[in-house]
């Protein structure tokens, strides 16, 4: 009896979800989440599903209360690199037994090398964030991802006012409810194409039985394990966007208040030097977060940057008579593009900011006169100074700083190195 039980639980559990994704699929608009209105118990149960979602899939553990967390992180990380290691074996490879009992589910295919090490990048890129995130929550220092902790006790009480959002804090709430949203459906949808695309691969390019149970066998270990993988790199696609919407609107918010400052002929000079103060504590969260993510934006950007010229190369210069390896190669191209190019619009859109907010300051007139008064002239030419000597956004490495100018400087040296290939790179050689 007990075991009939589990099953109806488990058939319940399976027709419950799909019904959810099913409604998610036909009734999700854009236009439904910005007419909705955000309270903060709305964000608040948002937040919370997204930290259970965090610890369950072993992404993040905030608490730091999950027994064996660090220890269940590394064997997922370890799992996954194996798996990225197959493919680039499988690449390097002509040898038949290899690739029998490696499982290459692409093994009739003439492009099979290509095909092969484009997984073998969708899963080492998704490793290098599992990297950066098991170093992130090995050590005990006062992470970046804390203000988000900080934000979430003020909605917790209702007349709390976040210090950094004063002006901007419903625009921000729903921002951020809106992001929850998108990265737990988002998230799955990912999942479930890069399954059906293993599977199908394996079932189109059936050739005799034993491969084809060796490559099931590899396909479901791949399945059951990537979906952390994956659920990690969206996860710190997700906290990017976050990092970039809580900036621009604390900046937004800053420079209102300091026109409203302005405004007041005879205003507390400590709210002034409350405002400043404000200033130095985003400022010093940026860098912190510059300093903390630089590795990982310097590697992986890097990677991301080389391997669509890569890809973009091999679509150019070379034919395919499979319509699926092409379709494959400009999805792969389109989707690296698009994250290198939405993360540079963010990170463009904080300096652009950034260099609103220093405007304002710098043409207001100079405090001057009493003691009270020029306290605060010190304090505001401290802040120019720190602006003139370190912009205020993100960068790229904690050194290559991202703005509008930098990114036409990255599309160009990519048109250059990708003109140095096909100059140097024939087919016939290949």
């Amino acid at each position: 009896m007990s075991i009939i039980r589990k099953v109806f639980l488990l058939k319940s559990y399976v027709l419950n979800t799909y019904y959810k994704i099913r409604s998610f699929c036909f009734n999700f608009s854009f236009n439904s989440l910005n007419n909705h209105d955000v309270t903060r118990n709305d964000l608040l149960n948002a937040i919370d599903d997204l930290e259970r979602f965090e610890r369950s899939a072993r992404i993040f553990d905030r608490r730091k209360n999950c027994k064996y967390f660090q220890l269940q992180s590394l064997i997922i990380l370890v799992l996954n690199s194996f798996q990225a290691l197959r493919f680039l074996m499988l690449n390097i490879t002509d040898n038949e037994t290899l690739r029998l009992y490696a499982g290459d589910i692409f093994v009739s295919l003439s492009e099979r090398k290509v095909l092969d090490y484009i997984v073998h990048v969708g899963i080492i890129m998704p490793c290098m964030v599992k990297i950066f995130l098991l170093h992130h929550n090995k050590f005990g220092r006062k992470s970046f991802i804390n203000i988000f902790d900080e934000y979430k006790e003020s909605l917790k009480q209702y007349k709390r006012e976040f210090s950094l959002l004063s002006t901007n804090e419903s625009s921000f709430r729903k921002s951020y409810y809106i992001l929850i949203k998108l990265y737990n459906y988002f998230n799955l949808m990912v999942y479930i194409i890069f399954g059906l695309a293993h599977i199908s691969t394996a079932v189109i390019n059936y050739s005799s039985l034993k491969p084809f149970i060796i490559q099931l066998v590899h396909t479901a270990l791949i399945i059951a394990i990537y979906y952390f993988i994956i659920s990690s790199a969206l996860w710190f696609l997700f906290i990017l966007a976050l990092v970039a919407l809580f900036s621009c609107n604390s900046i937004d918010s800053l420079i209102t208040e300091y026109d409203k400052l302005n405004s007041i002929n005879h205003y507390a000079w400590t709210n002034k030097l409350s405002f400043y103060y404000k200033i130095n504590l985003l400022n010093n969260w940026i860098d912190c977060f510059n300093a903390q993510s630089a590795w990982l934006m310097y590697f992986a950007y890097m990677y991301a940057a080389f391997h669509n010229i890569l890809i973009f190369f091999y679509l150019t210069q070379f034919t395919f008579d499979n319509l699926g390896v092409k379709t494959l190669l400009i999805t792969s191209n389109i989707l690296i593009l698009l994250i290198l190019y939405v993360s540079n619009y963010l990170g463009s859109l904080i300096a652009q900011k950034g260099s609103l907010l220093y405007m304002s300051i710098y043409r207001a007139s100079v405090d001057t006169g009493k003691s009270n008064n020029l306290e605060v002239a010190l304090k505001k030419l401290q802040v120019l100074e720190r602006f003139k000597a370190r912009k205020i956004g993100a960068y790229i490495g904690n050194y290559i700083y991202i703005d509008n100018n930098n990114a036409l400087i990255l599309t160009l040296e990519c048109a250059s190195l990708y003109f140095l290939f096909c100059a140097n790179i024939h087919r016939n050689t290949l």
